[in-house]
């Protein structure tokens, strides 16, 4: 794994919380190497939205304000339920399996309170809507906000509750499409991406 693949990681996942200030040349201590490509990498990211670069200042790890959450939020539910409406006929019954295994992993880490997989899980069950869905723009479009997505996530509550819901929300849209009801998935989804939505809002 490159530098920025490493360091997006790590803020995708928490380990570097949103609004961390980072020093290259801490980073490239941490990680045994020079300085040069740990700055190169933070220009990717920098690129990708995931940086923030302050003049006399530093650098940061990106944290959005309420207005930018929402805007994230918004295009997020507007790719993802764009995604179910593009879904063919051919693609459903992969899509299916696929969120089908997803659903059976996240109701096993909920019950062992692994909520670090269960985050996962959380993230790979929209992006396999996402990347299931037969319209390859829409699925680089949406890669542009998946890790700001994944990062926001640890914003919310870390509660056992919390993640039980978004597992119960998930079983009801695997449900919908497995029946073949696409529209009432893609209400179901909308619903669930504005309730994390709100659930921001309040963090």
């Amino acid at each position: 794994m490159d530098i920025a693949s490493q360091l997006r990681e790590h803020i995708a996942t928490g380990v570097l919380p949103l609004g961390t200030a980072l020093s290259d040349k801490s980073l490239a201590e941490l990680l045994r190497i020079s300085r040069t490509p740990v700055r190169e990498a933070l220009l990717q990211l920098r690129s990708e939205g995931l940086v923030v670069m302050r003049p006399q200042s530093g650098t940061y790890v990106f944290d959005p304000a309420p207005h930018e959450v929402e805007e994230i939020c918004q295009l997020r539910s507007i790719l993802e339920t764009g995604a179910l409406q593009v879904v063919t006929k051919k693609e459903l019954p992969a899509l299916v399996r696929a969120l089908k295994a997803n659903l059976v992993e996240a109701a096993a880490s909920l019950k062992g309170r692994d909520y670090a997989r269960c985050d996962a899980l959380d993230a790979a069950f929209h992006e396999t809507i996402v990347g299931l869905c037969g319209n390859a723009l829409l699925v680089e479009t949406y890669r542009r906000i998946s890790n700001k997505v994944r990062a926001l996530r640890h914003r919310m509550p870390r509660s056992h509750g919390r993640f039980a819901q978004a597992v119960t929300h998930h079983k009801e849209i695997g449900r919908l499409l497995e029946q073949g009801q696409v529209a009432r998935a893609i209400a179901e989804l909308s619903a669930h991406v504005n309730n994390v939505q709100k659930l921001l809002a309040v963090s």
